[in-house]
């Protein structure tokens, strides 16, 4: 085929070539490639943006419920004829938390005839891939459908993946709420953050007196203390008709606990010897890590001990709700004639809460402002912030730019990072490590303290595999669930019941949010699906829509173009020079063929468009306007950005000048 005919084949798409502006007869990209380009950038966004979106997700674990069988909606019809709907079932029904896009988001619904109770209701933090989410909550409409029926609010312990979510929920579900004194405080705390009208009524409960607390006419329920890396954290045993479900919250073994107060594996063994437990759902978060977490938290006390007898200031980064491990820091501080300053608004509200419940101890004379920390000389300088995951706006990143209001970290100052990488944050730690080090910072890790000859500086909140083996063999439950975990997690977490627990196969159940668990004495089955997913949320706290989501990841890989015109009603002419903007696509000043090209096309098409119609439809016109401008703009550059065209018909006299 020759030359001339290759490019009459690469002409646009039309039914009458005719009547399209020149500049669009000159393109060689046809327009089914543009339409294909845009379907595969449409495909990725959608990817992308429908990640907390949940439906029937792929689950063919052999731990599913189904014998590896992927659950299908002609299930949902086919369970009415199962033996386990012939009497009344305890239902157990995930709303977040397992198998996510990420740990967070913990929330679980157990239902008994016309009852709900609600254990945790987490956020999670959804990183890059949103772009402009901060945080995603679980969808509730079906409970928000069924509160009259919601009996209580359950809560494990403080941390946000658990509680970060009950600030919104709580306005649509407003039922009694029931936790440890420092749960409930940290809590409230964060319903000052927002603007709602409900306020429920709190129960302190104290996990150390075993209190069997009646809630509705089913349920009864029981704190019982467990170790984590926050203070007061439980499991919850809840007592139904069918028979009792234990909660395990997140936990580790610790055999020296800051506050002195033990994982209470006695009650639990208690429990399980004279009522027995019909089914245990257990977090996985480090259920692959292989052995015991047999660290002590004193272990870290003693660590920082040994830094602050260094010259210079030392300045410590860790999560803010540690704050056992900020007893210890207050400690070694005024053991080592140091003062301590904080610095992070989490970091300080956490303290305050944690001084208000008790929770903590603080030396006297220890504690300073951070304005009046910095006239001290160095040698009794601490200061305790955030940002040990490397986030760009955390205090620890402002003392390296130099950003923060007090303190530029300098090269006597002694930088320790008292937390692991959450995974994905790696590159974040390492970017904020380096900043230090380029600074002269000695810089002290959890992973490279054998480098600086320095004692323990972390542990994990939670049980590795063997304390998972163990609790499981104290609870002895005739069913096993696990939650709280990524899908590899759960799924490894069900092989560890089966194999080292010697937990019945067919007892151990794999699930997917929205997956409803029903339980008589003696059966278990996977019965059915209800709606579930996720409601994003901003840094100011307002809701974000799936459009909205897919906008910003559309505009974050192709950018966005905008073409506004503005054209005499009367004459149909531009009364103005198109103006055209481009926002992450393409440089202007450096495109100017590429501008005037769309200039030229969009004079032709106004021109065309009221030369041949006595009345002309703006929204036909934008949609023409857009599809053509992306057609160009795509054969010029291979690229699909979100195209926008504003037309503004202004009432004019016939005196008025076309623009040239």
């Amino acid at each position: 085929m020759n030359k001339q005919g290759n490019q009459n084949n690469r002409q646009p798409d039309s039914k009458n070539n005719k009547n399209q502006p020149k500049v669009l007869l000159q393109t060689n990209a046809r327009r089914g490639e543009v339409q294909a380009a845009s379907r595969r950038n449409s495909e990725l966004v959608n990817k992308k943006a429908s990640q907390h979106i949940i439906d029937i997700p792929v689950n063919k674990s052999p731990f599913n419920g189904l014998e590896g069988r992927q659950f299908s909606a002609s299930d949902q019809k086919r369970v009415i004829t199962l033996p386990i709907k012939r009497e009344k079932t305890l239902k157990i029904i995930p709303m977040g938390g397992l198998g996510e896009m990420g740990i967070g988001k913990n929330m679980t619904a157990i239902q008994y005839e016309d009852e709900i109770i609600v254990i945790d209701m987490g956020m999670l933090f959804p990183g890059s891939d949103y772009p402009g989410i901060n945080y995603i909550i679980p969808d509730t409409k079906w409970l928000e459908e069924r509160k009259s029926q919601v009996k209580a609010l359950l809560f494990t312990h403080g941390h946000l993946d658990h509680i970060g979510a009950f600030k919104h929920i709580v306005q649509k579900l407003n039922a009694p709420v029931y936790s440890t004194k420092f749960t409930n405080n940290m809590m409230e705390r964060q319903l000052k953050e927002i603007e709602g009208s409900v306020k429920p009524f709190f129960n302190n409960v104290n996990p150390d007196t075993h209190e069997k607390i009646r809630v509705g006419k089913h349920f009864s329920i029981e704190f019982v203390r467990v170790n984590h890396s926050i203070p007061d954290s439980t499991a919850i045993i809840i007592r139904t008709p069918i028979g009792n479900v234990l909660h395990s919250g997140d936990w580790r073994f610790e055999r020296d606990p800051i506050d002195e107060k033990q994982f209470d594996k006695t009650r639990l063994s208690e429990v399980a010897a004279k009522e027995g437990f019909l089914v245990m759902l257990n977090e996985s978060t480090n259920c692959e890590v292989e052995g015991r977490n047999d660290h002590s938290e004193k272990e870290i006390g003693e660590s920082f001990d040994q830094l602050m007898k260094r010259e210079g200031r030392i300045i410590i980064s860790s999560f803010s709700s540690q704050l056992h491990r900020i007893q210890s820091i207050l400690e070694a501080a005024k053991k080592n004639g140091r003062k301590v300053a904080f610095s992070g608004h989490s970091m300080i509200q956490n303290l305050e809460v944690a001084l208000r419940s008790n929770v903590i101890r603080v030396p006297s004379d220890v504690i300073m402002k951070m304005e009046d920390i910095i006239k001290l000389p160095d040698r009794q300088v601490t200061v305790v912030c955030t940002g040990s995951q490397g986030e760009f706006d955390a205090v620890l990143a402002r003392m390296i730019t130099g950003n923060h209001k007090h303190i530029k970290v300098k090269n006597t100052d002694t930088i320790v990072l008292s937390s692991n990488p959450i995974p994905g944050n790696e590159q974040f730690v390492v970017r904020t490590v380096d900043g230090l080090m380029r600074e002269g910072s000695d810089v002290v890790q959890n992973r490279t303290r054998h480098l600086d000859d320095c004692g323990l500086l972390h542990m994990s909140g939670h049980g590795s595999y063997d304390d998972h083996v163990e609790l499981i063999e104290i609870v002895n439950p005739k069913y096993y669930v696990p939650i709280h975990g990524e899908f590899h997690m759960l799924n490894h977490n069900a092989e560890l019941a089966v194999n080292s627990a010697r937990i019945a196969k067919n007892h151990v159940f794999v699930l997917d949010n929205g997956d409803i668990l029903e339980l008589t004495k003696n059966d278990a089955a996977r019965t059915g699906r209800i709606p579930v997913g996720g409601v994003m949320y901003d840094r100011a706290g307002s809701e974000v829509s799936e459009v909205v989501l897919k906008d910003r990841i559309h505009m974050s890989h192709e950018g966005m173009f905008i073409v506004v015109l503005t054209v005499s009603k009367k004459t149909g002419r531009l009364l103005t020079s198109p103006d055209i903007i481009s926002r992450g696509f393409i440089y202007l000043r450096d495109s100017e063929e590429i501008i005037n090209t769309i200039r030229t096309y969009l004079r032709q098409k106004i021109t065309q468009e009221y030369a041949a119609k006595p009345k002309v439809d703006i929204d036909d016109l934008k949609k023409s306007v857009r599809e053509d401008v992306a057609h160009i703009l795509f054969d010029k550059t291979s690229r699909t950005p979100i195209v926008i065209p504003v037309i503004n018909e202004i009432e004019t006299s016939l005196q008025s000048k076309p623009a040239s």
